[in-house]
């Protein structure tokens, strides 16, 4: 595993947005499959400059992403939503092709079953996650088994209440399902990219990368990842006992 520990945020955002373009730029038709959220906003931001003025050229890459809310996915927290607002509507060039999951449908197993189909058809060459504050992975929560497949999730309250602050809702607008990918399907990436951000993620990336693997702490498996790039800011670290 490749930890690099920055001072602050930006920094952050700069590794990453480094990282997703090296994996674009060395691979013609690269696959990348993404999140969403606060600790990628910022990686979105340079991202979509670094395509606008030429640095990096999408057109034959493909985009996937983890997971959406079970919900209309014009509601303003989707993942929909959020990738077209901080990411497709901006750019200027396209990538070959985007996929992306539907948590609106009126048929679950059928939309998991379509998305399955994608996964299997486009192998990923990066695969983007964030960490939970309870060290979820996607909607993979704590107890998920590490053999997961994409599935229909029930989330944990610390999820939901994340959910809350980052958008803003109220608790009766909050979802509390998500169709994600499982953490199977996440180790089969060639790289997996991890970035976390602030002093409320410092007990996951603790558990994370200094307690046991256990189903208990889903970030965990990453351990047994031959090529993960976990980039964190100085309070993110902030409680990690080892030298890295």
């Amino acid at each position: 595993m490749d930890i690099i520990k920055v001072k602050n945020y930006q920094e952050l955002s700069k590794e990453a947005c480094k990282v997703i373009i090296s994996t674009i730029n060395n691979k013609n038709g690269a696959v990348i499959n993404t999140t969403t959220g606060a600790s990628y906003d910022g990686t979105f931001e340079l991202l979509v400059e670094a395509i606008n003025n030429g640095e990096v050229n999408i057109e034959e890459s493909i985009f996937t992403n983890l997971d959406e809310y079970v919900a209309d996915r014009k509601k303003a927290f989707t993942v929909y939503t959020y990738m077209q607002e901080k990411f497709y509507n901006l750019i200027q060039s396209k990538p070959k092709f985007i996929g992306l999951l539907d948590g609106s449908v009126s048929d679950v197993q059928e939309e998991l079953k379509r998305y399955r189909e994608i996964l299997d058809n486009n192998p990923r060459d990066l695969q983007i996650v964030g960490l939970g504050v309870n060290a979820h992975l996607a909607a993979n929560e704590p107890g998920t088994s590490f053999n997961s497949r994409l599935f229909l999730a029930d989330s944990d309250q610390s999820t939901i209440n994340s959910t809350i602050g980052y958008h803003n809702l109220s608790p009766e607008e909050a979802p509390t399902q998500m169709l994600t990918m499982g953490l199977a399907d996440i180790m089969e990436a060639k790289h997996i990219l991890v970035a976390s951000a602030g002093k409320r993620k410092a007990q996951a990336v603790k558990d994370t990368l200094e307690g046991s693997i256990s189903e208990n702490t889903p970030a965990s498996i990453l351990r047994a990842h031959p090529n993960v790039t976990f980039i964190m800011d100085e309070d993110a670290a902030s409680m990690l006992e080892g030298e890295y």
